[in-house]
């Protein structure tokens, strides 16, 4: 039983020593060469200084020569410490790692320089910086294309009812929503290329480190082109023609008597609702406009998402639509024409005075976005009028 616990001491003893002697020994990992044994211990009381500071303090109390190359812009980091009576080993040690230094000890000469790990990790840095280009982050572009220029770096690019061009950097993923993504030569994509109702056209000279994912077919394009439709192309605040700002409001007023024709009902019940809850079907419309781009770029960095960004475009189309078809029968019920209204009399009537703002150039755009945002919060929370509003 003795011969037992006296193997388990040894060994343990063994395993200890190590340690031991790492402990006992004074030199450190930023320190090159060996302290001499009789190396004073040192205190410092130093509540606002600089790494420099700290050195001189411990040359003094050391009695040792001290040689500065490092940049001043690692001496003169800012430095607070506080330590009583401990081997100048160890303090030093301590403010070597607070301003990023090294040093070496002969004969009775302490030489402190920069790091060159830290000073790799810098440059690596600033290269990185500039690689950045022109400062871009994410690029999310709404009904149009987008082209990341030669100078550009940027984290994403997605375009939701248009193509993505790459001639410069994109680190993370390039998507486009209705519409393809195009890498030219000397380009590169570090994440994935995901094209969905187009494809993904790599040329020669180009990289891309992730999947290649293309999503074609009649659904996905006819989504990118009601989005493009829906949010007025490239141009969507600028001044069109007449003939396309007519065309296209008039277009609007025929899908929105054809849905107060198909769902009398349900526009009720969602008029209803709006009246009724004014304040949260505005929030509902503000929280459609400013999330769903985001919902979409979430859906886009997963392969399993990917498929339900069409079902999130018909479904914005859908609301959109039906706010606008809403909004025109609320407005129509309120017009001094025509004694008893049905839904599909009060939408023509109410969906002509949108015709005429719409043709407002700048305005009229704008304008018919909100008025359909606004109902389709409520679209959205009384889920196409399967809710009735309860008055509160």
């Amino acid at each position: 039983m003795r011969a037992t616990k006296l193997i388990v001491v040894l060994a343990v003893a063994l395993l200890s020593l190590p340690g031991l002697a790492w402990a006992a020994t004074p030199d450190s990992r930023r320190l090159e060469g060996r302290l001499p044994d009789d190396a004073p211990v040192v205190s410092l009381a130093q509540p606002r200084g600089t790494v420099l500071d700290a050195l001189s303090a411990i040359a003094k109390q050391t009695g040792w020569s001290l040689v500065v190359t490092a940049p001043e812009s690692a001496t003169t980091r800012p430095l607070s410490i506080q330590v009583s009576k401990r081997p100048a080993g160890e303090v030093l040690d301590l403010v070597l790692d607070a301003g990023s230094l090294r040093a070496s000890f002969a004969d009775g000469v302490l030489r402190v320089r920069s790091d060159d790990t830290a000073k790799s990790a810098d440059s690596w840095r600033e290269r990185r910086r500039e690689r950045r280009g022109r400062h871009g982050s994410e690029r999310v572009v709404f009904g149009r294309s987008l082209t990341i220029g030669a100078d550009e770096t940027v984290d994403k690019a997605v375009a939701i009812g248009g193509s993505v061009t790459v001639a410069g950097h994109v680190r993370d993923d390039a998507v486009a929503i209705g519409g393809s993504v195009t890498i030219l030569p000397g380009a590169s994509v570090g994440g994935d290329s995901v094209a969905i109702g187009g494809a993904v056209s790599v040329a020669e000279g180009a990289t891309l480190e992730g999947d290649n994912v293309s999503l074609g077919g009649a659904i996905p394009t006819t989504v990118g082109s009601m989005t493009r439709w829906v949010v007025g192309g490239p141009h969507m605040f600028s001044m069109f023609r007449f003939a396309s700002r007519l065309t296209r409001a008039v277009l609007l007023w025929v899908i929105a008597v054809l849905i107060a024709a198909a769902f009398p009902g349900a526009l009720t019940r969602i008029g209803a609702y709006l009246v009724d809850r004014p304040g949260l079907s505005a929030l509902g419309g503000v929280a459609i406009l400013l999330g769903f781009v985001p919902l979409c770029v979430l859906l886009a960095v997963t392969i399993i998402g990917i498929p339900l960004i069409p079902v999130a475009v018909l479904l914005l189309v859908a609301l959109f639509l039906f706010g606008f078809t809403v909004s025109a029968g609320w407005l129509g019920e309120r017009l001094p024409f025509l004694e008893e209204k049905t839904p599909v009399k009060a939408v023509a009537l109410g969906g002509v005075v949108f015709v005429l703002v719409g043709l407002i150039p700048w305005i009229g755009t704008a304008a018919l976005i909100l008025a359909a945002a606004f109902s389709a919060g409520a679209t959205l929370l009384s889920r196409f009028g399967r809710t009735p509003a309860v008055a509160v």
